[in-house]
């Protein structure tokens, strides 16, 4: 039996790949047992939860890199030693043939301590530009697969491109799958627009598309936002239409959302993007400008190229955005949604798996 240890934390961008990954070992490869470790967000034990997954949780819960503040310091140095600990009692129990990283904090300790044990480490990179985790472990020679055709500042002879691992998603007739989460029926002949903020949410992107919802070329459509309606500013809250504005919480299964929306608005995070390419919904790409290495603009530009979409950087006219969410509706609307093959991705990962571990494919 070969055991898998698969450490994703952070984000659902790191999260949801490898919950893929490991559902594609279950279904296609014969005797593997595939562990997770986390980190201790509460966001990472909500993910996994609703998985009904039990992933081993470090008590680590922030980058060890970067943290201002000399009481931070010490606080998150003295965790780091906790994990390190924790980290070492999960070695012994579950004596791992390979570990999987899948980027974000707390994926350092790990990759530290697999090094130093002669663990075979394979580390998968979701984002065009590498993080510093994906730095470090090409440094020390480890195998990193990438999501993308670039993964800066590694040049091509330092990666692989396998893609992203993909949820799979079931397709739902429009009106049960608007019933489904909660919205009564679905206004009749009304396009959807869908808008997502990534795991943890973004009220700046609400309060954007906010910015244009009440335009009267916008006048069949309903948005349907995926977060809390108090993420929006009250006072901003654009008077449309009961059939204009939906919002809907956080989906732990997004295939109501992906069935009923023609259009999305969205993020730069990379697993988002993967998840709309294997779909086929096109995009109006937003990168948050916050994001490490400006990695969302370029997850956007490479997504762009390759599929429906348009990218529009905040600072841009809001006449650009209009105008981007305006063409693409058109594209939807005219063509037929062509969704890609789900599972490619966790195949090509399995096969750079199996190089290091000296295991073939089944």
């Amino acid at each position: 039996m070969t055991s898998i240890c698969l450490v994703a934390g952070g984000t659902g961008g790191h999260i949801f790949p490898a919950i893929a990954f490991a559902e594609w070992i279950k279904m296609n490869v014969k005797e593997v047992s595939v562990s997770f470790v986390c980190g201790a967000r509460q966001l990472e034990r909500e993910i996994y939860g609703e998985s009904g997954l039990e992933p081993y949780i470090l008590p680590l819960d922030g980058s060890p890199f970067g943290t201002a503040g000399l009481s931070k310091r010490v606080g998150l140095a003295w965790r780091i030693v906790l994990s390190y600990h924790a980290f070492r009692a999960f070695l012994r129990r579950n004596s791992p043939d390979v570990c999987v990283l899948f980027g974000g904090y707390v994926s350092f300790i790990p990759l530290l301590m697999s090094h130093l044990r002669r663990i075979p480490v394979v580390i998968h990179e979701q984002n065009a530009v590498a993080g510093k985790i994906t730095r470090l472990a090409s440094s020390l020679r480890k195998p990193v697969a990438s999501g993308w055709s670039e993964c800066r500042p590694l040049s091509p002879g330092k990666f692989i491109r396998t893609g992203i691992p993909v949820r799979p998603f079931s397709r739902i007739p429009r009106h049960e799958a608007w019933k489904s989460m909660g919205l009564g029926e679905l206004p009749p002949n009304r396009t959807v627009v869908g808008v997502l903020g990534g795991s943890l949410l973004s009220p700046r992107l609400v309060q954007l598309v906010g910015d244009v919802v009440t335009d009267r070329d916008f006048a069949d459509v309903s948005f349907l936002f995926i977060g809390e309606k108090s993420l929006s500013d009250p006072s901003k809250e654009p008077e449309c239409a009961s059939e204009a504005l939906f919002y809907v919480k956080r989906q732990s299964d997004m295939s109501s959302f992906f069935s009923v929306v023609d259009l999305v608005v969205t993020r730069g995070g990379a697993s988002t993007l993967a998840e709309l390419a294997a779909l086929g919904i096109p995009a109006v790409v937003v990168p948050w400008l916050g994001a490490a290495g400006n990695h969302q603009e370029l997850n956007a530009r490479l997504f762009t190229g390759q599929n429906d979409g348009e990218v529009w950087l905040e600072g841009d006219p809001p006449v650009a955005l209009k105008r981007s969410m305006l063409n693409l509706l058109g594209v939807a609307r005219k063509s037929v949604r062509s969704e890609k093959k789900v599972g490619d991705e966790s195949e090509s990962l399995w096969r750079l798996i199996s190089s290091s571990i000296g295991r073939e494919i089944v």
